[in-house]
């Protein structure tokens, strides 16, 4: 009995101590996402992405920037060309609105002053794109039909609609009103219901009965993607609102939003300023990719997007969520097609004179041999490693000093070896796109088992920078000792390919 009791302890302590985790963990949503136009070039394709963000308390978390976000297509992050963190309200997705409250005879303006500050909140509500409507009840609810926002028709009606003389109304009876209204609402994003309720005893009944009429209308409001905004509401406390925990099992049980107001002042303050935040305080990520390359995307097919935002841009606690997006057809860029051919053209006579050299040295070596051939390079008179027989790309082992004709020819950069098999070897990168690897395809051949076939490749810009990208290699690229996946180059950076060891270097 002892143990039992010390055990049951610590399994109290131990939950309330994972509570606050539980509690107050974060709610990202992505609500949706429009992918480039068709035939859009791939290196200007421009991604919206809307969401919402929600603390523990379901309350939206505001003063999200662009700099918090990140997005990532198949887990890998995308080239991005620029991107801007616009209001959901000024965006192009509409939202659709229902409001229901008690017009009987004891809910008189003077006392709750619903209606009075509801039209407060539809006053805010100006866009052309979103919906509002209202069910009343009384005896019985009545629908008073959709009607666009902006044209503030449900506020006139607000102004002429008067208290009847039923008492104590039925809640329920607006149940079926209100779902009936939901079936004719087209073309939004979004569809909340408002609920603005005292939850006295009178209006509900039986709790039994209660319970199963709230069940079965949260069933309903699931299967419509309804998102409930609960106010529990009496200017006269909390005291008068004995069924109160009714109302807020709509909003728990389907993550809305609950807010309990014991005055008018409390519920003016709600109405207008929470309930519009819970509709509108969500973000539009614009974006603009480079999909080009390595990050294209068939056409077609489904991939996983994953949005990761931080709440603070300098904190390492991230939200995340996943949806999947269907690509569109993308032209590809081949301007870099037309700049290789015409660098091989500018470089297109050394190479020449160079490749005759090879040639007619190769001609000279005899068909057949007891031993190694020892080969040197015409010019330098140095011996050329074994490793690089039959290598077809352009190397110098003269560091590329004065004497050498590719000292003299146009490049834009180099990789000299420092530590390896073929130390003192100089590459000269003379491509938008020179490829790097232990395959003798590659522009820049490391004759290493400790390189991948297709290590890395270095892109650049008609010379300005040079950025060098690890293709997913066994044994990394190294940057100064640092571990990367790709970074623009500097003169003098070290560069390791596995155990190979380099340096940049610019003329």
């Amino acid at each position: 009995m002892h143990r039992c009791g010390i055990l049951g302890k610590m399994f109290i302590f131990l939950t309330l101590m994972m509570l606050p985790s539980i509690t107050w963990a974060n709610k990202l949503t992505i609500i949706d996402v429009e992918t480039p136009q068709e035939n859009t070039p791939a290196e200007e394709a421009k991604l919206s992405v809307y969401f919402d963000l929600r603390s523990g308390t379901q309350m939206p978390i505001t003063g999200i920037t662009a700099d918090n976000c990140s997005i990532l297509i198949e887990g890998k992050k995308p080239e991005v060309v620029r991107t801007e963190m616009v209001p959901f309200v000024e965006g192009d997705m509409g939202v659709g609105v229902l409001f229901i409250f008690p017009i009987a005879k004891n809910y008189t303006e003077s006392d709750f002053a619903i209606r009075t500050h509801l039209k407060g909140l539809l006053q805010k509500m100006d866009r052309k794109i979103d919906q509002v409507n209202a069910v009343t009840y009384e005896r019985q609810s009545t629908s008073r039909g959709w009607t666009v926002a902006a044209e503030k028709t449900l506020m006139r009606y607000l102004d002429e609609v008067t208290n009847t003389d039923e008492v104590e109304p039925n809640f329920f009876g607006s149940f079926a009103t209100a779902i009936s209204a939901f079936d004719s609402l087209k073309n939004v994003s979004q569809k909340y219901l408002v609920i603005i309720s005292d939850a006295e005893g009178a209006n509900f009944g039986n709790s039994e009965q209660a319970n199963t009429r709230i069940s079965e209308f949260i069933d309903k409001l699931k299967k419509s993607n309804i998102i409930p905004i609960v106010i529990a509401y009496s200017p006269d406390g909390r005291g008068a609102m004995s069924n109160v925990h009714h109302i807020q099992r709509i909003a728990t049980e389907l993550g809305g939003y609950y807010f309990l107001a014991e005055s008018e002042s409390s519920y003016q303050g709600i109405i207008l300023s929470e309930v519009y935040n819970c509709i509108y305080s969500k973000y539009l990520l614009k974006t603009t990719l480079n999909m080009d390359g390595d990050n294209y995307l068939d056409q077609g097919k489904n991939y996983n997007l994953q949005l990761v935002v931080k709440t603070s841009k300098d904190s390492n606690d991230e939200d995340k969520a996943a949806i999947k997006i269907n690509w569109p057809k993308l032209k590809k860029n081949r301007l870099w097609l037309w700049l290789l051919i015409s660098g091989i053209v500018i470089v297109g006579a050394g190479a020449t004179v160079f490749i005759i050299m090879r040639r007619r040295q190769e001609e000279e070596i005899e068909a057949v041999d007891e031993g190694p051939q020892v080969v040197c390079c015409a010019t330098c008179g140095k011996e050329i490693p074994q490793q690089l027989y039959g290598f077809n790309g352009e190397f110098c082992l003269s560091g590329g000093l004065p004497d050498c004709p590719y000292y003299q020819m146009p490049d834009r950069g180099k990789i000299q070896i420092t530590r390896g098999p073929l130390a003192d070897t100089t590459f000269f990168i003379k491509k938008d796109v020179t490829t790097i690897g232990s395959y003798p395809e590659n522009d820049i051949y490391l004759a290493d088992k400790s390189v991948s076939r297709k290590h890395a490749a270095i892109k650049t810009d008609e010379g300005k920078r040079y950025e060098i990208r690890d293709f997913g290699s066994s044994n990394g690229l190294y940057i100064n000792n640092e571990k990367i996946e790709r970074k623009f180059l500097r003169d003098g950076d070290l560069i390791r390919f596995g155990t190979v060891e380099t340096v940049f270097k610019l003329k």
